[in-house]
Parts: C-alpha cells; structure tokens; sequence
C-alpha cells in the first residue's frame, strides 16, 4: 500500500537561517574554500524532521499442509497481459492451483488455492515487522491494524494508519486459533484481501494532524466506510472480478505490441520490455494517492531499512520510474505525479525557496516523500541540490510534447514552470568570464579531491546548468505557444544564451564540474553530468564535439568495466546514453550485462550493495525495469528535436521485427516492421500536420490527416 508512510509532513524542514549561510558558501566556493563551504553547509542543510518512509504492510503466510518433498512438475507464471499470477504442481496425483491478481478496478487483492481432492489442511497467518499491530482471526478470515511507526526515519510516534481485511471462502473447516486461521480438508480457499489508510484525511488535515482526535474514533469511521465497500465486492462472483481485472489491464497491454526474431537475450526483450511497463501501470494509476515511490509498490522491507528510504529521489530513480510513460502508451499513469508535483512539492518548495535561499518561486531538492519533503537534504554531502524539482517538473513539459494537450499545458504545467523560472532567475549569478553561473551545489552523489581531500560542494556544476539551461528552453518555447509575452519570458531567452556552457577536460571528457579538480571516484554509479545526452536533447550526435566527449566520458567510466559501479538505474543510464548517440552494440551490450548481472528469477531488476550505496541486501528498485524498458523504446524510436527517427539504434541481434503502439512527440502513434535493413513504417496523427522522419542518414518531410494511418517509410 503506496501511502502507508512513516513520519508526516512539516513545515519546518528549512533552517531559520539558511539563506544566510547560502550567500556565505557562495562566496567561499567562488574562491575554492570548499573546505569552509563544507563547514558553513552545517547552517544550511535541511532538517529531517519526521521524514519517514513507506513500510511493508505484513505478510499473509498460506500454508497448504502438504509436504514439500512430494511435489513434482511444480511452474510458476505471470500474465503481463492479464495481470494475473499463477502455479501448479503434482502432489500424490492431484493437481494443486494457485492464482492471484491485483485488482485496480475492484481496489482489492484476490488469491486461491484449488485441488481435485479435498487434501487441503491449510492454516492463514498474518506477520507484521511492528509488535504492536493489532490482528484478529475469526471463521470468515481476518482483520488487521497497522500504524507506519520506525525509528530509522521518523520517531516511531507518527505514521499513518491502515485497517484491512482478509475475507474467506472455502468448502473446508475454518477454526480461528490464536496465532492464525485453520481451515481443514479443503479442496479450495479463496481469499479477497482490501486495504485503506487516513494518509489522505492526515495529509489534508493540516500536516500531520489527525481529522479524528480519537484514535477507536478514526478506527470506527475506516471500518465502516472499508465493510461498505467490502460487502459489495465480496458479493461478486470471482469470475466477475477477473473479467473486469483482465480486461482493464489488457487493454493498457494492448496499446503497445513488441515482436523480436532473435536467440538468447534478444528473444528476453519484449517480455522485459512489457514488464517495465506492466510495472508502471501496476503501480501508478490516474486515481493514485502518491506516485510510485522507489519501489513502486512493491516493498521489500529493505529499502525501507536502510539509509537511503524507500521515497521519491529526485536524482534519477522517481524520473526514470515515468520515462516509459507516455513512449510507450501509458500517459496516465502520471496524472498523480503531477498532482503530488502541484500540491506537495512545490507548494512546500516556496517555502524552501524563501527561507533556504531567499529566493521568490518554488524549488525541490534531491529527496521528497509522500509528504512532499522539499527542504535540502539533511546532510552537507548531497546538499544543496535545488534542481531536483525542475527535472520532475520536465515530465510535465514531455507530456504535452507528446500529448499536445494545450489546456494542460497552460492550466498545470505552465504555472509551475513559471515558478521554477522566477526562482531560478534570482539564482543563477555572473562570473568572472560574463557567464552565467550557479551554485553552490553537488553534482549527485558525486566527490571531487582538493590537495588530498574530499568535497562535494562547488559552483558551476555541469549537471544543475544542463537542468536550469533545460527548463529556460522549455520556459521559452512554451510561452510561444501560449503566446506570453511577460520580462520573466524575456530575461529567460536573454539569460538562455549567456549560461556557462559544457566543458570538456582536457582528456576528452564532458567535465562534471566547472573547476578541474579530479573525481574521487570516476567510476561512480551516478552520470549527472551526462543527463543533456538523455532525457534531454541537448547533446546530440550531429554536435560532434559534444557527442564525442560523451562518449569519452562514458567509457572512463567503464574502464575497467569490473569496477563500474553498477546497479539497475546506473546500468539502464549508460545504455540509454548509447542509444541516443546511435551505438546499437554498445546499448545491446549493456542491456546483456544487465541481464546477466542484475536480473532476479521473477524478471525484477536489482541494486545490489556497492561501495557507495551500502545495503545489508539486494534492494529491488522499480527504476531498473523501466529504465530498461525506456531504453528498448529509445532504440526503437526517437523523436527529438522534430525528427522522428526510426529504428535508430538496432542491434544485429535483434534480426527483424515488429513493434506498433509507440508514440512519438508531436502526437503520433508509429507502427514498425523490419527485417534485417529493409524498413517499412506507418503513423496515426493525433491532429493534422507535417513531420520529419529519418532513418539513418535519409529524411523526408511527411504530411498527415488526423486519425489517420499513414505508411511514412518503405
């Protein structure tokens, strides 16, 4: 359950004098006193606060009581299509089922268990990681109460509160024992599992504050509306609940088709391709509460335990959870990112704004939460790093330019886009050359050395100039087509052309800092520096230059590759990278590296313990799997800078093909067929228009009538 957070939101995670102590670390990193900035950052880092973080809920333990030792032919299985989760075996000659699917429509989840006889002898029990949640066994199944309460991340009094309900069905013997449910000789039990917190009435409330000030109060209100609800649902016959499952994921399924010839690792690629996706409209839908957090949906109680939360990082992970989003067909999954962009962040990100910076506008920094946390982080390493917000907020702008949705772009995104600006106008700041400059921040998660010493602090770093020299082009071109005119639009077009530009150090490399003082760690799993390659266009291979120190860049960070550091998130940034710059070999490597590496039996994609993201275990991340699937699409199909490439980036492995549903910007659906270099493609405009196509070197301008299907190529 993606709101059942620890902690709540404040709104005193901004130091009193903040401000202050940012002006003074400005001055002190212009004359590269890092180690005064570093000790001046004390003053200005965020306070935590209860933070918290999303828990796992508990753990349903179903026992079959048949042993373990006498199954045979036993398969496992997952329908990205349907959405639903099957196993069978043999057990002394009968066949035993299992089958489970997460309802969106029906807000619940369903499991059973079947065989031909009854030889069932099954016991239910209900594990929560806190002691002090409440579970309650009786003959129709079991009814719990947890409060999000840790101490790693909050301070063990504040969470939110969930009740939830597991209702049974079954042609056996149900007896409810102290420590669980037993139901004997069974040949089938059916179990319809419904959750709900107050993290809504708590949030609205006024930041933490509960609507009912009695807590069996608050309970009472839950259980009545939940058993409302419930009655309803559990009166449909299971049957009707998979119809209505199966046929509202199929559909999102069906939107885009992937056909691959090929062996080995290629023949994986459009069921990986498809489980990004799958994963993405599993866990973030138009009526969510809170987008997908790190882990989507799907916490391991890992994350949740270790330093970094399980929370929305606005350094990559929250991004690259939404790139497969509107490319690949699902655009509304990100309708409650949006709304937590609106109503959390930067309404919180004023106040940062003001107090941290002195600033007017709105800003978020590396972390937030479901409370929408925009304060810098709380420690002087990752700290400050105001440009967090402005590359969520980019999401925003990509789903107009692929939707063309002008009433959005004028009503959501526009606002917010203004804000950022007027923030970002007051900070950026003249150098001694004319340029415009920024800082002091870090380039994340990232260390540079100073006469045998460690800092992260600096001004000038590439990564905040590519997001701020991003978000004033997008500021720019929307105002054109909103036709605003105002000095803010004005000073952004003027200021767009003196901000410092990329450097490249003298070995080739896209420099990460304006200084040229070397990397602690240049193998570091974190590229910011990188991020103009993907998502954004502004390092492109026909600015050789540029392409070319990219490149470099890339490969000092693999050489040697056994000492990258390498994770799902960081793995799927380099191939992403490739397949912008149009090396299908190099993509198709890290895409088998990955596979190879970081792949879980269950087709999750893995951020093992490395030497700078220390955990006590393999932590699932959502943003492998979509980033992995981003990448898939990217080589695909690229539409940039108004060229709509096709198959820009194809492998030899993958032979021929088909793919059909992928949507270009501009508003177009794109079908493909391929078989070796031969090429045949079509397009579905959403409104009438020209377009550019290219495929390798060859271009021609296309014209198309809305809604219909157009052959553009072969």
């Amino acid at each position: 359950e993606n709101t059942f957070f620890s902690g709540n939101a404040s709104l005193d995670n901004n130091q009193p004098h903040a401000a202050e102590a940012f002006f003074k670390m400005r001055e002190e990193a212009s004359r590269e006193d890092f180690a005064a900035a570093h000790e001046t950052a004390k003053d200005f880092i965020g306070v935590r606060n209860n933070y918290g973080t999303n828990l796992p809920v508990g753990t349903l333990f179903i026992e079959t009581g048949l042993e373990g030792d006498k199954t045979e032919n036993y398969s496992r299985s997952l329908d990205l299509e349907t959405g639903v989760a099957s196993s069978e075996w043999m057990y002394e000659g009968n066949q035993v089922k299992t089958r489970s699917f997460a309802s969106h429509v029906h807000k619940l989840m369903y499991y059973e268990v079947s065989t031909e006889e009854k030889i069932l002898q099954l016991k239910l029990k209900f594990s929560s990681p806190r002691e002090k949640d409440y579970i309650n066994y009786n003959i129709g199944g079991l009814y719990f109460e947890c409060d999000a309460l840790e101490t790693m991340h909050s301070d063990g009094t504040t969470g939110v509160t969930l009740i939830g309900k597991a209702a049974i069905h079954t042609d056996g013997f149900p007896k409810a024992e102290e420590d669980g449910l037993v139901i004997q000789n069974a040949s089938r039990l059916s179990v319809y599992i419904l959750m709900a917190t107050d993290f809504a009435d708590k949030y609205a409330s006024g930041f933490g504050k509960m609507v009912y000030p009695d807590r069996m109060e608050k309970i009472h209100a839950m259980q009545m509306e939940m058993n409302r609800y419930f009655v309803g649902v559990e009166e449909l016959p299971v049957e009707k609940l998979l119809e209505a499952h199966m046929a509202d994921m199929k559909a999102l399924a069906d939107r885009v088709t992937l056909e691959i010839e090929g062996t080995g690792h290629a023949a994986q690629i459009p069921e990986m391709f498809q489980m990004g996706r799958y994963l993405l409209y599993s866990a973030s839908r138009e009526d969510s509460v809170l987008p997908a957090h790190l882990q989507g949906v799907w916490n391991d109680n890992v994350a949740c335990r270790i330093g970094w939360t399980c929370d929305m990082h606005l350094d990559i992970n929250t991004q690259m959870n939404y790139w497969p989003a509107e490319v690949t067909g699902v655009s509304e999954t990100t309708v409650p990112l949006f709304s937590w962009i609106r109503d959390s962040l930067a309404e919180n990100g004023k106040q940062t704004a003001e107090v941290s910076y002195g600033q007017k506008g709105w800003v978020g920094e590396l972390v937030s939460n479901a409370w929408g946390f925009a304060a810098p982080y709380w420690a002087s390493p990752i700290a400050p790093c105001p440009t967090g917000g402005v590359w969520i907020l980019t999401h925003m702008w990509e789903h107009y330019a692929f939707t063309r949705d002008r009433e959005f772009l004028e009503k959501e995104c526009y606002p917010l886009l203004e804000g950022a600006v007027e923030f970002f106008e007051g900070y950026v700041f003249e150098d001694e050359n004319g340029f415009l400059t920024c800082g002091p921040s870090i380039s994340p998660e990232n260390t540079f050395v100073k006469d045998g010493k460690k800092y992260q602090i600096s001004n000038g770093c590439t990564y905040e100039i590519l997001m701020i020299r991003e978000l004033f082009q997008i500021y720019v071109e929307a105002s054109k087509i909103l036709g605003k005119d105002s000095d803010l639009v004005k000073t952004a077009a003027k200021d767009l052309k003196k901000l410092l530009p990329y450097r490249i150090t003298e070995d080739g490399r896209i420099a990460e800092w304006s200084h040229k003082y070397p990397s602690a760690d240049l193998q570091h799993r974190h590229t910011s520096h990188l991020l103009g390659l993907f998502p954004f266009a502004q390092i492109t291979p026909e600015r050789r230059k540029l392409a070319k120190a990219a490149e470099t860049a890339i490969e000092a960070k693999l050489t040697p590759e056994e000492n990258w550091e390498d994770t799902g998130w960081a793995r799927s940034m380099l191939m992403l990278y490739e397949a912008r710059l149009r090396h299908p070999e190099k993509a198709w490597h890290h895409i088998c590296a990955m596979l190879d590496k970081l792949l879980e039996p269950n087709d999750f994609i893995i951020h093992p313990p490395t030497r700078g993201a220390g955990s006590f275990d393999n932590v699932y991340e959502m943003d492998g799997n979509t980033g992995l699937t981003s990448c898939i699409a990217e080589m695909l199909l690229q539409s940039h800078n108004g060229v709509i490439r096709l198959l820009p980036c194809l492998p030899k492995a993958w032979k021929s093909g088909h793919v059909s549903g992928l949507r270009a910007r501009g508003g177009a659906r794109v079908e493909i067929i391929w078989k070796g270099r031969t090429c045949e493609a079509w397009m579905t405009a959403k409104e009438s228009g020209s377009f550019v196509v290219a495929k390798g070197r060859k271009k021609q301008e296309v014209v198309l009538k809305a809604g219909e299907r157009t052959k553009v190529w072969g």
